[in-house]
């Protein structure tokens, strides 16, 4: 089986896992809750789902688990910097008149409750799934047309499980798909993508909590995004000549005609559902 082979098959065991996954999910929303229980739940299922495709296809496992601190850095500064497209909608969701569910989720929370939840619900589950399994897969086929797929598809996927973005939210979420699956490509350290993925959605998170502190927030933030890439200046061109060496116009053109390809996929799998209710 080559890498490709494997990709479509994890890709499809993974998007129709609604249609098997309910009997688990449920024992779990009734111990801990409908959101906690869920995620908790999906955790567990993507860590098994983890195990089978490696042992489907042992190649896929080429996972450091070390923790190269320049490197977390580096990375760290470069999807702050992918904040930018999205940095007006934050000011909005700080916004007294703003009358979303999810935002007052967000300030009900509590730092263990929220730093929890963002560890099981987005660092975990999606960077064992779309950077180890997925990115994984495609890398061992052609390492940049995976970075582009998956990039692709991670940002504007959330159009599926989030209607209401905004486009300049999509723009950063596919650029931040992007830092984490260079950082992942580079590292091969799925603590260094967690990490970071984790960092990125408690900033948020502590800047519309935390009304008194938003001004330290945004000056740490800020210094985050630029530090790093001025102390560690040769780290970052290492890093450009990684990209540099797996680049490619052809790998460009296949990369973006495969995220087409899932991004139909997800779009007519979730039509065929809701044709049928």
């Amino acid at each position: 089986m080559n890498p490709l082979t494997a990709f479509i098959l994890a890709f499809l065991l993974y998007i129709t896992h609604g249609l098997y996954l309910s009997g688990f999910i449920r024992p779990f929303q009734r111990r801990f809750g409908d959101i906690e229980g869920y995620w908790v739940a999906m955790s567990i299922f993507t860590v098994v789902f983890a195990v089978l495709i490696t042992l489907l296809y042992p190649e896929l496992y080429f996972v450091r688990w070390s923790f190269p601190v320049e490197y977390f850095l580096l990375f760290l500064s470069l999807s702050v910097l992918t904040f930018l497209p999205a940095v007006f909608e934050l000011g909005k969701a700080k916004s007294p008149e703003i009358n979303d569910e999810g935002v007052k989720l967000v300030k009900s929370m509590g730092f263990k409750d929220a730093a929890l939840l963002q560890i099981i619900s987005a660092a975990l589950p999606e960077e064992i799934v779309f950077r180890y399994v997925f990115l994984g897969l495609l890398s061992l086929w052609n390492p940049f047309a995976g970075l582009i797929a998956l990039s692709l598809f991670f940002g504007i996927g959330h159009r599926f499980s989030h209607p209401n973005r905004n486009w300049n939210v999509l723009i950063s979420n596919t650029l931040v798909g992007f830092v984490l699956g260079l950082a992942y490509l580079y590292t091969k350290s799925l603590l260094v993508v967690m990490a970071i993925h984790w960092l990125d959605d408690m900033v948020p998170w502590a800047y519309i909590k935390y009304e008194k502190a938003r001004g330290v927030i945004v000056g740490t933030t800020a210094l985050l995004a630029v530090l790093p890439l001025v102390l560690l200046r040769d780290g970052l061109i290492s890093i450009g000549g990684y990209l540099t060496g797996v680049y490619s116009n052809e790998s460009l053109i296949l990369g973006t005609g495969v995220a087409i390809a899932m991004l139909g996929v997800v779009y007519l799998g979730l039509r065929l559902l809701k044709g049928r209710r």
